[in-house]
């Protein structure tokens, strides 16, 4: 209840900022916003479902925020070629700003995703949501959708004005077959043992939390705004509606990526975290 009531009043007091004119304060307001936002699933999750990631991941919760910067920074590269969104900012600062800045805000988009996931998954669950979807993987699969990912990074450095969606597609392309391989989690091996808990609840936990980037973004300075080739009409906030597609295959990403990176660093399987709570 504590963690909830912290988490409410840091939302609601850093939005409340981020949406007006109070200086220095709003162009710091993004990581206190979104720390808020954590705080308050996590404290959500434990009264209605009786647990939650930062509950169940205790001090390894923290690596969340120290993988997360490098994640999005990736992302920040792949826009170098497709150019889909740039930021705006009230004033110029140095690069040295912008990158300790952002890479501060970026520390919240891995455990923002992750906590709405982890409560999607205990609600899903609860009641008995997850339908049976079964894929078949065999070797030679595994070895089609890495040379697919390559193929497709090679693409969006030729075509980056078709092939942009690709962004939020090859990554995970390549980080399923290795997780698989290497066995570790892999929403590739959950779908073979035809249980889709995981992949259905990240990637509604990820729409979710995008739907709240966008909203919190519209009157926040900074802020960005999104040039989409041939999709970029009927916004909802600064997104084209189209473009929400996206979310649910950048939570696949996100799931790949910090699962692997976890046990890499504490050797702990986010799959067996997600799913020894009880519900």
């Amino acid at each position: 209840m504590a963690i909830f009531i912290i988490g409410c009043i840091l939302t609601v007091v850093s939005w409340i900022i981020a949406w007006s004119d109070f200086g220095i304060l709003t162009e710091f307001s993004f990581f206190p916003l979104w720390l808020g936002y954590i705080l308050t699933l996590n404290g959500l999750a434990g009264m209605v479902v009786g647990v939650s990631l930062l509950k169940s991941m205790h001090g390894s919760f923290c690596w969340l925020f120290v993988i997360s910067a490098p994640f999005w920074w990736f992302f920040e590269g792949m826009n170098e070629i497709v150019h889909n969104w740039r930021y705006h900012v009230a004033h110029p600062i140095s690069s040295l700003q912008h990158f300790m800045q952002a890479s501060i805000d970026f520390s919240t988009v891995v455990p923002a995703t992750l906590s709405a996931s982890f409560f999607a998954f205990h609600i899903l669950k609860r009641f008995n949501l997850t339908p049976a979807i079964y894929m078949q993987v065999k070797q030679s699969y595994l070895v089609i959708f890495s040379l697919l990912g390559i193929l497709s990074f090679s693409l969006l450095a030729l075509f980056p004005e078709v092939t942009f969606p690709l962004v939020w597609i090859a990554p995970i392309l390549i980080i399923e077959p290795i997780a698989y391989a290497a066995d570790y989690p892999s929403l590739l091996r959950d779908l073979q043992e035809r249980d889709s808990g995981l992949v259905l609840s990240i990637m509604v936990g990820t729409l979710f939390t995008g739907v709240w980037w966008e909203l919190w973004n519209y009157y926040s300075v900074p802020k960005w705004t999104y040039t989409i080739p041939y999709v970029g009409f009927w916004k909802v906030f600064e997104m084209p509606i189209l473009g929400y597609r996206g979310y649910p295959f950048f939570g696949l990403v996100i799931f790949g990526y910090t699962s692997t990176t976890l046990m890499l660093i504490t050797g702990k399987r986010l799959d067996y975290i997600f799913r020894s709570a009880p519900s």
